[in-house]
């Protein structure tokens, strides 16, 4: 290869050296800065949790609470970024092991992203389409597809609902969950609702109520409750999807930019021989035409003599 040709691969791989370590450093800053502010749910199961102490809604016959349909509902959380390794199928296959013992029939797809709709697609099967989560956005898509999976529930169209999606276990390791969102009668049953902490002063009636004043219908209440909670979930649940989608592209990234070092490497290494072997034959072609030169002149004066 000539050397002009590898000065122009060497600053070629220098400035993809660039790019991808820019790209894997604000991969990182977003990991970091999401986590961060990442919102947890603790206080809201605690009043969950305290406020089914005071009103049992367990044998309330509504669809939020037992299912009434054998349609299971498959939400597929996918990312529509690039750099992603293996995430999005990862996702996908652990969408189909969690439904693979359930007839066709009984399984209603809901995918969230391009990458996701695309793979469903390609194998044929019919899905509900959500644009991508949006890091700016989060609550209002989350508000928007509960919205539409209550609406599926409670018009009897899907009984169960289940989310398959990525979760960050730490920047450089990430998993699959797959998480039963509807319905959610645990949340009402009293025996498995988390212990709280024992009240004290003005608000400690609530742990010694024995009849309450309810005004709304228990079918009010529960389908409120459970909107609520849906919405948390998918909150948390798509957080966990963007801090793995970071940490993701972070380690995808990394790895990129090790092989782009290595080439960068070589190439430089190659345009350093190059350039000493065109520095090599040009000493040589120099010392050989002079010393072709003092040949002629020493012949010449021969000729003379």
């Amino acid at each position: 290869m000539q050397l002009n040709e590898l000065r122009k691969e060497l600053k070629f791989n220098h400035e993809l050296l660039s790019l991808v370590e820019t790209l894997k450093n604000v991969a990182g800053s977003q990991f970091h800065m999401l986590e961060k502010k990442k919102a947890r749910f603790d206080a809201f199961m605690a009043a969950f949790a305290g406020f089914f102490r005071v009103v049992d809604l367990v044998d309330v016959v509504n669809p939020f609470v037992r299912a009434e349909s054998e349609v299971t509902g498959l939400v597929i959380v996918t990312s529509d970024s690039g750099f992603m390794g293996g995430l999005n199928a990862g996702v996908l296959r652990a969408a189909q092991e969690a439904v693979e013992e359930l007839p066709a029939s009984q399984v209603s797809y809901v995918v969230i992203g391009d990458k996701g709709a695309g793979a469903v697609s390609d194998q044929r099967l019919p899905f509900k389409f959500f644009p991508g989560i949006n890091q700016d956005t989060i609550y209002e898509q989350a508000v928007v597809i509960k919205d539409w999976l209550m609406g599926e529930v409670a018009d009897r169209r899907m009984g169960r609902v289940i989310v398959a999606a990525p979760k960050a276990l730490s920047f450089s390791a990430q998993t699959i969950q797959v998480f039963d969102l509807l319905p959610c009668g645990n949340l009402f049953d009293r025996s498995e609702a988390p212990p709280i902490k024992a009240l004290s002063g003005p608000k400690r009636f609530l742990a010694e109520a024995r009849e309450v004043i309810v005004e709304s219908s228990f079918d009010d209440m529960v389908k409120y409750l459970a909107g609520i909670w849906v919405t948390s979930k998918l909150f948390e649940i798509f957080e966990d999807g963007k801090l793995a989608e970071f940490g993701a592209r972070a380690m995808h990234l990394e790895g990129s930019l090790q092989k782009v070092e290595k080439e960068y490497t070589k190439t430089r290494q190659k345009c350093f021989k190059a350039s000493h072997e065109l520095v090599d034959k040009g000493m040589r072609e120099s010392f050989a035409a002079k010393s072709t030169k003092r040949r002629r002149k020493k012949k010449e004066r021969v000729d003379v003599v």
